[in-house]
């Protein structure tokens, strides 16, 4: 079993650590990013899945089953997209959590 290159984790990196950072900005930017990112991880899912092409017949091709037959690259592409998706779904419930405690604390201060 072969195991998934280190540049499949690169697009969710970028996007938590720009994530991070973007607390020290405005708030525009912060979504600006997250809104960014999620495009960026569909069209990978979407480039991925282009690229796939069709699967090759296992009995036409030396090779065990269809899924062997596959390209890995478009495969570990499509993998950055769904990680990349999922990581912009989760920043943006911790992005409104945050974003609900620093209006509470706001209020708080205010009053």
């Amino acid at each position: 079993m072969d195991l998934v290159p280190g540049y499949v984790f690169i697009l969710p990196a970028v996007i938590v650590g720009g994530w991070i950072l973007s607390w020290w900005a405005a708030r525009w930017v912060r979504w600006a990013l997250l809104s960014g990112a999620a495009v960026v991880s569909v069209l990978c899912v979407v480039v991925g899945g282009l690229a796939m092409g069709p699967r090759a017949d296992p009995r036409t091709v030396d090779c065990s089953s269809s899924w062997a037959c596959t390209d890995p690259g478009s495969l570990y592409v499509i993998a950055a997209g769904l990680l990349g998706f999922a990581c912009c779904a989760v920043l943006v419930i911790l992005a409104l959590v945050g974003e609900a405690i620093l209006v509470w604390r706001g209020r708080r201060v205010s009053n």
